[in-house]
């Protein structure tokens, strides 16, 4: 074993703890949003209200759809927030561990190859096979 190989193999291990480490995840992203009600006398009707709000929505995609789904201030908000970022450190870490994968996979074939086009030993015999050919 190479030592870049060693390197990267224990590059791959500390990544993969981290992993373990990921805890809880969910796809998505949270935004906050603002609106107006509608009704003329109130006070986001006034230009330079920015409505009311905020209102936290947790977007995701399923099946190629948009869907947003509401999240109430307080500890459930705090919780899913850490979860989104989860998932960014989860998606963060996959591409990493790839990353070192395909790296090592290019060593293991590096050294398969040398291997395959290696000369051939001392004293190993450089005859032909002992069947003849048919003459024509």
């Amino acid at each position: 074993m190479s030592f870049d190989e060693e390197r990267l193999e224990a590059e791959q291990g500390r990544l993969y703890q981290k992993l373990s480490q990921t805890g809880h995840f969910r796809r998505g992203s949270i935004n906050a949003t603002y609106r107006r009600c509608g009704k003329p006398n109130c006070t986001c009707a006034k230009p330079d209200h920015p409505g009311h709000g905020p209102r936290y929505l947790l977007t995701t995609k399923v099946n190629g759809k948009t869907c947003a789904k509401e999240i109430r201030s307080g500890p459930v908000l705090e919780k899913v927030k850490q979860e989104v970022a989860n998932h960014q450190k989860f998606r963060e870490l996959i591409n990493d561990i790839i990353e070192v994968n395909e790296q090592i996979c290019e060593i293991k074939d590096a050294q398969l190859q040398a291997g395959a086009e290696a000369p051939a030993k001392k004293g190993a015999s450089k005859k032909g096979s002992k069947r003849k050919s048919k003459p024509s």
